[in-house]
């Protein structure tokens, strides 16, 4: 799922001592920190484990496995947005996870190709594990025939899945991965699928009609999402739907009123939250803009190279005329202190018309 950025992202709202006691339900303490990223876990979250747990029943054994490989590939897929972000000289600070997912609360370029990579590097994570996985089932380090692939969306049968089975983690690993990347693919916000379609249309639309275009398709994305969890009993999708159809409504909305600019000044972001609040965090520099800083320091050496050479050409050719003459000089040598006469024309224009009239 795309990160946005809460503003319960900070110590000071619900993750502090003081907010707790007004609405428990915002807390998430931290349980880690790795790379300089603090991973929170949600209440809710807390919350949907432990009811997992206690119907599990016979399958207990099972349904704990599952949760772990839940936890650990939804946490991964939200390292892959950290880790791009940073790359692409963004930076990363924090990871939620809440019951629908995680939030990986990050800050990239305001550009369409940092964002887009940032954005597809969470699947892509999965689309890596999925691939290893098949390998590992195909390759017989694991024996798939033990277990039919998919079957844990049909129920577990906790005598044939064996917790202990090489066979049923490489067959979750894969089914939750799949799942995991076929389902941030959907094109409707909040979704990294809906990130990426706004990232493809930003360079040609601009930001703010790029959003609103991403919103329509988005809307029609959900209500697609809706018919399905209906027709099919799943109303967790239901339930997905509507706040997804919800978050693109209020994206439309915010285009109509005029709140998003191109520049993204003003609006809400899912990848930057309220942006009209600055963040105070430093930027860590990317190696794109690590790129970019030594392409401009070379330019400026060539430059002041080129202009050195030119004074020198034209300090000797000044001391040629002080020696034998105006009519010493050669037409190369007379073209050169002509263009060297006129850009030091320009040059005191310029500066005479950047003064104040009282100066002049």
């Amino acid at each position: 799922m795309s990160w946005h950025e809460r503003p319960y992202a900070d110590d000071s709202y619900g993750g502090g001592r003081g907010r707790f006691a007004d609405n428990p339900l915002t807390w998430a303490p931290t349980v880690a920190r790795i790379a300089g990223i603090r991973v929170r876990v949600h209440m809710l979250f807390i919350l949907f484990i432990v009811l997992e747990l206690l119907t599990a029943g016979s399958a207990f054994l099972f349904v704990l496995q599952w949760l772990f490989i839940l936890f650990g590939c939804v946490f991964l897929h939200e390292l892959g947005h950290c880790f791009a972000a940073r790359r692409v000289g963004g930076s990363a600070h924090e990871v939620l996870m809440w019951p629908l997912g995680g939030l990986a609360m990050v800050d990239a370029p305001r550009a369409p190709w940092p964002q887009f990579v940032t954005v597809v590097c969470g699947p892509l994570v999965n689309v890596v594990i999925v691939g290893l996985t098949w390998l590992v089932l195909q390759t017989g380090l694991a024996r798939s025939g033990d277990v039919e692939l998919f079957q844990i969306f049909r129920g577990a049968s906790s005598e044939a899945l064996t917790w202990i089975s090489p066979t049923v983690w490489a067959s979750l690993l894969f089914e939750v991965n799949l799942y995991l990347f076929l389902f941030n693919l959907w094109p409707m916000y909040p979704m990294d699928g809906g990130r990426m379609v706004q990232c493809a249309l930003w360079s040609r639309l601009g930001y703010a009609r790029a959003t609103a275009a991403t919103a329509a398709i988005g809307m029609v994305a959900a209500v697609v999402m809706g018919l399905y969890g209906l027709m099919g009993g799943r109303f967790i999708l239901v339930g997905l739907a509507i706040m997804g159809y919800l978050v693109c409504y209020q994206e439309r909305m915010a285009y109509r009123a005029g709140l998003l600019g191109d520049d993204n000044a003003f609006g809400y972001d899912f990848d930057g939250g309220y942006s009209t609040i600055p963040s105070e965090r430093p930027r860590r520099e990317g190696w794109l803009a690590r790129r970019r800083r030594r392409k401009a320091e070379q330019a400026m050496r060539r430059r002041a190279e080129q202009l050195a050479a030119e004074q020198a050409e034209v300090d000797r050719i000044l001391a040629k005329v002080h020696e034998l003459g105006l009519a010493s000089l050669t037409r190369g040598e007379r073209r050169t202190l002509e263009t060297a006469t006129e850009r030091q024309r320009q040059r005191d224009r310029a500066m005479l018309g950047s003064l104040p009239p009282k100066e002049l």
